[in-house]
């Protein structure tokens, strides 16, 4: 038997000038909202943003007005926006239902990191011991087909379970002051679909327990990105074991305690700076793992940067100047080893386009109007086709009986957390046609802030890409649908923060995922000679996870695959191969023996290529470690 890769050593419209302004992602960025976009301001429920007025109320009004409970369609709570300003918050930011039940849907969005900020005082009450901190944002998991306590949560005291989805912070500074050694910036929990971007946290001198926390019961998957943290004596908290964390450009400086503290989760890191004194990293418990790819860090070695109680996997992680890769078991044993062969370098999506304001499109201006029992599909062809760069959807449900075509001119699509659905569907609305085509070339495609859901009506495709042109997803939710299919002559594809339908892809240019959540029974990856990175993975369900062939180069750093349930084939592998490369670092969650997968990595029929057995990889409770898998030609 080979020996495993990890064991080889080697309101309104706010300014009136502007609709939006996006600059490219290294860069500060800034987002506006026109008056019928369906987003909420908080200036409309008394918010100020002087530094001087009391706003908490006006924050906690606008949130609880956001959306109720919606169910398993959990994707329709409308954005709170805050206007640049100074925001004096005395209290937890969080979000109620109207019964006074803790609620998911926390979609706080700021004009600017810079600009818009969220100041705790000075020696502000109930914020003062760090034994007991108190966090100035709370978000929280809905109650969902399970009971209050189950599993061990606390719904009720602590807002805890696996049903926090569509929670986002995002483009804002939050400062806890000075004097306020009990404050946490954000206490986050977000499943499924959510994340933190474009966030400056900071705490001043005596003042910040932690930065991010997401420690209670159950976080994940969730992407941050674009996160600096300055000062706080933890920079990052995590726990438990599921359901893994996924984090891009993420800057700690100048911690107290410890820049990141992981008990058990599983946590995936790209691009990762770590400055100041107190800069160590502490992976705690046997089940704990990190995967870090790229960044700086202090320290002489591995062993310094990181206390690890269970397994790392780095990448070229600049330590104290040197260059790292490899794996680490335990506090010591190191295995120097270079990151996979061939593999496609990581790229970040190009910029949204600057779009003035008389150029965005309300859909509303061609009939829509949001409400399911209409068929959309004339007027979502009319606005798409009106010549403007960017169309926004108000918050609603609109109806498609065929395909619509996106042309070249149409360069993005914000949805507001709307949703797209089949009604009448036209004999020629094959399903393996997109609800969304975009077959032609142009300039990069961004899709924000969209569910396309046909639960219940039979399988279709979401978006369908085959025009040369690059296509961003961003914030999508695909339920009963494939999110992608991405054809031989499509552009690049960016995928960021998706769940969780399947995925679809051929042709030559590469595809980039970031946190990429897919739930179900049947394959849910299918690579047809592509080049694929996944950064943070995350399945449930019985199922293969990717179907590898034709050449594919497929690379997943970090992530989670979940069987949850009982009786799982010993026959079902994790990733079938054939013809093509795999490489890739993760864990599986396991919480019973006959919940779990037997073979990693099988062969399509006519392959006689041995699979690789679980048994090749150390044990994680009745899941496993898998640090470094390599599979297929390098």
């Amino acid at each position: 038997m080979p020996v495993p890769a990890w064991r080889q050593p080697w309101h309104k419209i706010v300014l009136p000038l502007l609709l939006c302004v996006l600059l490219p992602a290294l860069q500060a960025r800034a987002e506006l909202y026109p008056a019928d976009s369906s987003a909420l301001n908080v200036r409309d429920f008394g918010a100020v943003g002087d530094g001087h007025t009391d706003d908490t109320a006006a924050f906690l009004a606008a949130l609880a007005a956001s959306g109720g409970d919606t169910g398993a369609s959990f994707w329709q709570d409308r954005l709170v926006f805050v206007p640049n300003g100074t925001y004096r918050i005395t209290a937890p930011l969080l979000k109620r239902y109207a019964d006074g039940r803790f609620a998911s849907g926390f979609v706080l969005i700021g004009q600017s990191e810079t600009g818009t900020v969220l100041k705790l005082p000075d020696q502000a009450p109930g914020y003062g011991d760090p034994q007991r901190p108190q966090p100035v944002i709370l978000t929280s998991s809905k109650l969902y087909r399970s009971g209050a306590t189950e599993g061990g949560k606390d719904y009720p005291g602590r807002g805890e379970g696996n049903d926090a989805y569509m929670n986002f912070v995002e483009n804002m500074t939050i400062d806890v002051g000075s004097g306020n050694p009990g404050a946490i910036a954000i206490d986050y929990l977000g499943n499924n679909s959510g994340a933190i971007r474009h966030v400056t946290l900071r705490a001043g001198a005596g003042s910040g327990a932690v930065g991010l926390s997401m420690t209670r019961k159950w976080p994940g998957p969730t992407l941050i990105q674009h996160l600096t943290i300055e000062g706080f004596a933890t920079g990052i908290a995590t726990a438990q074991t599921e359901y893994g964390l996924t984090f891009e450009h993420v800057n700690l400086s100048n911690q107290t305690d410890t820049a990141i503290t992981n008990s058990q989760n599983a946590l995936t890191f790209r691009n990762l700076s770590i400055d100041g004194p107190s800069g160590r990293i502490i992976n705690v418990g046997d089940k704990a793992f990190l995967a870090i790819e790229g960044g700086t860090a202090p320290g002489g070695s591995v062993a310094d940067l990181i206390r690890n109680d269970g397994f790392v996997t780095l990448r070229d992680l600049s330590i104290g100047g040197t260059v790292q890769s490899g794996v680490l078991q335990g506090r010591s044993n190191w295995q120097a080893a270079p990151p996979p062969a061939g593999r496609t370098a990581w790229a970040d999506p190009p910029p949204v386009p600057v779009v003035e304001a008389g150029q965005w499109v309300n859909v509303a201006t061609y009939g829509a109007t949001g409400d399911p029992a209409q068929d959309a599909t004339q007027a979502l062809r009319q606005a798409f086709a009106s010549g403007a760069a960017v169309v926004y959807l108000p918050n609603g449900t609109y109806a498609v009986n065929d395909s619509v075509d996106i042309p070249a001119s149409l360069q993005r699509i914000v949805g507001m957390n709307s949703t797209i659905r089949v009604i009448n569907r036209r004999p020629a609305f094959a399903r393996t046609n997109g609800m969304f085509r975009a077959a032609t070339a142009g300039p990069p495609l961004f899709i924000e802030r969209l569910a396309f859901d046909n639960t219940g009506l039979g399988e279709q495709v979401g978006v369908e890409l085959s025009g040369g042109r690059e296509i961003v997803m961003r914030d999508i939710v695909s339920a009963g649908t494939t999110m992608l299919d991405r054809r031989a002559t499509g552009g690049r594809a960016f995928l960021d923060n998706m769940c969780c339908g399947l995925l679809r892809i051929t042709g030559p240019q590469p595809v980039f995922a970031r946190q990429f959540d897919s739930e179900g029974t049947t394959t849910r990856i299918i690579n047809r000679g592509s080049p694929l990175s996944i950064l943070g993975l995350k399945t449930e369900g019985v199922c293969t996870v990717l179907d590898n062939r034709e050449g594919a180069r497929t690379d997943i750093l970090g992530g989670l695959v979940y069987v949850v349930r009982d009786g799982a084939p010993a026959t079902v592998p994790t990733f079938i191969n054939t013809g093509s490369s795999l490489s890739a670092g993760f864990v599986e969650e396991s919480l019973r023996s006959g919940s779990r997968y037997q073979i990693y990595v099988g062969r399509a029929a006519g392959d006689t290529t041995p699979p690789v057995p679980v048994t090749d990889f150390p044990e994680r409770g009745f899941g496993r470690f898998v640090p470094d898998l390599r599979d297929g030609p390098p």
